[in-house]
This record gives structure tokens, sequence and C-alpha cells, in this order.
């Protein structure tokens, strides 16, 4: 077996190909809208059989210049180096249909971003076909030296502005990145906190907060509050869930872990 990393990054220099084969308009396309809406990083390509040859931005209202083509192979001359998987469907499970496209883009030798549920980077069906100088990165994972939550973001002397939502997928990691831009175009010291893989894929760093056990949840966020407490005055934290929906769980770790001095509601009108 190939050697692989599994803690990849996306940064400014990557030349993203995203796929989302017929999801450039439906609800389950949101890790790929998030990217081509926030990502600084180069996207070269959209890969999509159903829209390929029609104009990105007309279709999704995003003012991003990408072309949409049929195959990961397009994406490949193009000049893509990290195919990331642009959908998250329920339950997180990835297409079966799709798999055939990831093992295609490692063998052209571009690294892969998986935010769904289940983990790829040791997976029999890829990792054999991972180049040595390329990463699958899983970015559902807990991360490693976890605590209990003890509450101790309530003693910091900043501001903690959390988004709850009235629903899933409403506009809560949106809300907190326009809120940060706004924050920091007014010189204020102000940093987003990721805690979806979306968010994480945007911000280069975050918890996925669904990844990890319940009795770290807490902890979990409030390691990352306590983090960069110390170099910001304003912490945006990214919302999870809601609590008016019955499969909703992590908003309650983010109100214990984060101890927010403020809540932004996010509400479709």
């Amino acid at each position: 077996m190939k050697p692989h990393r599994s803690d990849g990054r996306i940064t400014p220099e990557t030349r993203l190909a995203i796929l989302m084969h017929e999801n450039l308009t439906s609800g389950w396309g949101k890790m790929g809208l998030g990217l081509l809406r926030y990502s600084e990083a180069t996207i070269v390509a959209v890969v999509d059989r159903q829209c390929a040859g029609q104009d990105l931005a007309a279709i999704t209202g995003i003012n991003r210049r990408a072309p949409i083509v049929g195959t990961v192979a397009e994406a490949a001359r193009a000049g893509a180096d990290t195919l990331v998987i642009g959908v998250a469907p329920p339950g997180g499970i990835l297409p079966l249909d799709w798999r055939g496209e990831l093992q295609a883009a490692l063998r052209e030798g571009m690294s892969l971003v998986n935010g769904l549920h289940a983990p790829l980077a040791d997976d029999p069906l890829y990792s054999p076909l991972l180049h040595t100088d390329r990463f699958i990165w899983d970015v559902r994972r807990e991360p490693e030296g976890l605590d209990n939550g003890m509450a101790r973001a309530g003693q910091l002397p900043g501001r903690r502005v959390l988004t709850v939502g009235t629903d899933m997928a409403i506009g809560k990691m949106t809300a907190s990145i326009e809120m940060e831009r706004a924050a920091r175009s007014r010189g204020l010291r102000a940093r987003f906190l990721a805690t979806g893989q979306i968010g994480i894929c945007i911000a280069g760093d975050g918890v996925a907060l669904d990844a990890v056990r319940v009795d770290f949840a807490s902890g979990a966020v409030e390691s990352l509050v306590m983090r960069y407490a110390i170099n910001h005055d304003l912490l945006l934290i990214e919302g999870q869930g809601s609590i008016l929906h019955p499969a909703s769980t992590a908003w309650l770790p983010l109100i214990r872990g984060g101890c927010p001095t403020h809540l932004i509601l996010t509400h479709r009108a």
C-alpha cells in the first residue's frame, strides 16, 4: 500500500475540482456551493455531468468563474490537483456510482477531500491508488487529546457569538462567515470558528462536531474557543442543527462549550 496522509488542508494555492453530479441545484450540494462562495483556493472546474458546458454563475447565482465539465478526467486536464466531494446527502453516505470518479481522480494524481461520515483514507478501494505526494483528507475526524468541557470559555473577556437556527441547513455558517468579514472590515480582531466539515474546508481549521463522541463534544468546542480567544476579541462560532429538529444533537455542546455571550437566530422567512 502506498503511503498517504489524512491530515491535508485546502490552502489558497490549492487547485480544486468539485464533484457535484446532479447536485448543483439540489439541497444536498452545500459543501460544493460553500466552497464556491467562500474558499480562497482556485477552483478550476466543477464536475457535473448534468450541467456540463453550462454557465456556473447563471446556475448557482455565485460570482465564481469556473467551467462545468462532465468528468473528473476533464477536471484533471484543466489543472486540478485536488478533488472535493461536494455533497452532503442525508446520513453522509457516498453515492455508490461516485466511487469510480474518486478512483479516477486518484489515478490522475489528485488529492481527495472527503467531508462525508465514512472515512476513505484507509479504504482499500482508494488508498492503494494514492500518489505518494498527495493526500486523502477525511474532514470528519475526532481531534486527539480531547477532555470534558469545564465551562472555561465563560471566563473569557471577549465576545462569543453563536449562530442558532430554526432548522438544519438554514444559513448558520454563512451568517458566521459574513459577520467575520464585516467585523474585520471594521478593524475588529474577529475569527470564524468552524464546527462542520464545510466550514473547516473554508477556514482551514475547526472541529467536526458531529464526529466527536458526545462525552467530549462540549470539551472539543471549549478547546477550539480557548485556542483562538487569546488573539481575538470577537469569535464567530458556527452553529449546528436546531433545537427544533428531531435529529439534531450538536447545538447543546456548542452552548456549553462556547459559553456564548450573544446568539444570532437564522431563519428562512
